[in-house]
């Protein structure tokens, strides 16, 4: 099946989801590839997609570095007046319309310029939406209108600020927890895919079984069109609905090696006679990014595309490869970041740079954003830097180190921890003393 009869069968399936009202937890454990790049965060945000199967190590190596403590002094970048400053805000950093003023007050104060405010966590909305419920965050009960909306307040505070917002979308997780979604308008995404497609539109494991509710996020399947048809749709209507100057997509990834072995995907790589998984996987989630940049960007000219993204690209220095098992982005996650910037699909990328094998290392952050920036093909790298240090000087090293490395920005993680530590004066009067403008984009002019 070509991408045109693809795009056709997918769209006609959205319709049909349009028409009606519109990702089985294996094991309870963190697994290896994401205790990698999970770092020790209480925020719920970060609760992994589940992935654990037959053949997975039972834990991670202990030969990950300690912390290293003192470190030879980082070469001190001078600051740039360009440079992206990109501030992380998960959905349960608000729940207020006071939140949210405080919010773009603090981050406009410690000279930040970018918001990455999320608006979709797991098939709910922050926003209106057509195609989404409203999150039962807000409100208590799914789809029920809080009185006010996140989305256009955000906008209109951080553009007042001068920052600019980006709309951060969870992708392919489609619902959180153990308990189905109850019934709402528009219906969830988990009700209307199982009435019209059972289980093979979520991600299915090496041993066929389909992932089921559980702990951790239900993952869509990236394979099934109308999957793909869905998050172009929900993409579009936020572009076309609100002003924003940007869409930040998140979780743009399979679960991991031991996924997706469905039945959807199996007959369409071999109706499209591709015998290698790992390369249909990636082309999967491409032409999801793909048809973003190409069909939802122009609607409002001048926007970026952005992603975040797995720390380590193709792992050189066999950091989190285990026999013939790799939790690398691009071989176990099918995620194929630089492809996408190679191709000209997306603006920036923001590496997690971050986890129990970088965030206390110095030298393995330092090599990894060297490596990202090395390999960004004219296009923006920002490196994600974790707030969560007990010292700021930690944040400072990694900011110089990118900042030396070449990167255009950093994106640092997130609100909530910024705010916990106190953090704000020492980025005012440390590393962002002098505002910055957000880098030009030179291939959108």
């Amino acid at each position: 099946m070509g991408r045109t009869a693809k795009s056709v069968l997918g769209a006609v399936l959205v319709l049909l989801v349009a028409v009606l009202g519109f990702l089985a937890a294996t094991s309870s454990r963190t697994p290896a590839g994401q205790e990698f790049v999970v770092a020790a965060d209480s925020d719920p945000e970060y609760l992994p997609l589940p992935g654990e199967q037959a053949g997975e190590p039972s834990q991670l190596p202990t030969d990950e570095p300690l912390a290293e403590g003192t470190w030879p002094s980082i070469e001190q970048a001078a600051i740039p007046s360009s440079e992206g400053r990109a501030l992380w805000v998960p959905r349960w950093s608000y729940k207020t319309s006071s939140d949210v003023r405080t919010i773009v007050k603090k981050a406009a104060s410690a000279n930040f310029n970018i918001l990455l405010f999320q608006v979709r966590g797991n098939g709910d909305a922050y926003y209106s939406s057509v195609y989404e419920p409203w999150a039962d965050r807000l409100t208590g009960t799914l789809g029920r209108y809080p009185g006010w909306d996140p989305l256009q307040l955000a906008i209109d505070e951080a553009h007042a600020a001068g920052l600019q917002l980006h709309a951060y979308v969870n992708v392919y997780p489609s619902w959180l927890g153990e308990t189905p979604p109850t019934g709402s308008t528009p219906r969830q995404m988990y009700k209307t895919f199982n009435s019209l497609y059972g289980n093979e539109w979520v991600q299915w494991d090496s041993n066929r079984n389909p992932m089921g509710l559980n702990a951790s996020y239900l993952a869509a399947n990236p394979g099934h069109p109308a999957v793909t048809e869905h998050m172009v749709a929900v993409c579009r209507d936020i572009v076309l609905n609100y002003d924003v100057d940007g869409l930040h997509l998140d979780y743009v990834r399979y679960a991991g090696p031991y996924y997706s072995y469905d039945p959807v995907g199996e007959r369409l790589r071999k109706e499209q006679g591709t015998s290698d998984r790992g390369d249909w996987q990636r082309a999967q989630i491409t032409e999801l990014v793909s048809r973003i940049y190409e069909e939802v960007l122009p609607l409002r000219p001048g926007m970026a595309l952005s992603g975040a993204v797995w720390p380590i690209y193709k792992d050189k220095w066999q950091w989190v490869t285990y026999g013939s098992t790799t939790y690398e982005g691009y071989g176990g996650y099918s995620q194929d970041s630089r492809g996408w910037l190679e191709m000209g699909k997306m603006d920036f990328i923001a590496p997690m740079l971050y986890g129990t094998a970088v965030k206390d290392s110095r030298s393995r952050f330092k090599t990894l954003v060297a490596d990202f920036s090395s390999e960004s093909y004219g296009r923006h790298v920002y490196a994600g830097i974790h707030a969560d240090y007990s010292s700021f000087a930690e944040i400072e090293a990694r900011i110089n180190m990118a900042r030396n490395a070449g990167c255009q920005g950093q994106a640092i993680f997130a609100y909530s921890v910024v705010e916990q530590r106190g953090y704000w004066d020492e980025f005012r009067n440390g590393p962002y003393a002098q505002p910055a403008t957000v880098p030009a984009m030179a291939w959108k002019q």
